[in-house]
């Protein structure tokens, strides 16, 4: 797979932690400096989960391209389903004081469990040793910068349309799958 076509996913990955981090933010608005920890942490957290996916994918793949693809898009769909109702959800945004750092730690591992079943399904087609700097560095860096706009946006009470970000994450999540499975050599 692609540089490129981490950063899209790592795009589809980042826009949910970028909305709930919004709503913490605006709820507890913290310093920038303090802000740039937070999205270090949460973009750490994101990486190493997607490596342990991706290494724990490779050690359950059966071998078999017909299946390891059906577990990959049954895992990629099943992401997608978990980031498309939210987003047309009435209620209002749980939002946590993430001026404490056991809070960003809980919100980190929590907000990660999407990436680690993303990087569960990448496991069943890419191998684990060629894949590791090319699916993690994009993440983290997407990941740091849209945790940081989150955070700066939160201060500022600026308004963001959730849900349009939402649809487009999960657009382009199931553009990967669909690609990932159908469409692969």
């Amino acid at each position: 797979m692609s540089v490129i076509e981490y950063i899209i996913l790592s795009f589809a990955l980042a826009v949910p932690v970028m909305v709930s981090l919004r709503a913490c933010a605006l709820k507890t608005p913290i310093r920038l400096t303090r802000g740039l920890g937070v999205s270090f942490l949460l973009a750490l957290i994101h990486s190493a989960l997607l490596l342990l996916g991706l290494f724990l994918g490779n050690r359950l793949r059966l071998g078999l391209p017909e299946y390891d693809n059906l577990f990959y898009l049954g895992l990629m769909l099943v992401v997608g389903v978990r980031m498309f109702f939210p987003a047309f959800s009435k209620k209002e945004r749980p939002a946590f004081d993430i001026s404490r750092w056991s809070v960003v730690l809980s919100l980190a591992v929590a907000t990660a469990i999407n990436t680690l079943l993303v990087g569960l399904a990448l496991g069943f087609r890419v191998p684990f040793s060629d894949e590791v700097w090319k699916s993690a560095v994009p993440l983290f860096v997407v990941m740091f910068l849209l945790c940081y706009l989150a955070v700066m946006l939160g201060r500022r009470k600026k308004t963001l349309r959730e849900r349009r970000w939402q649809l487009f994450a999960v657009l382009f999540l199931l553009i990967f799958a669909i690609k990932g499975a159908f469409f692969s050599n």
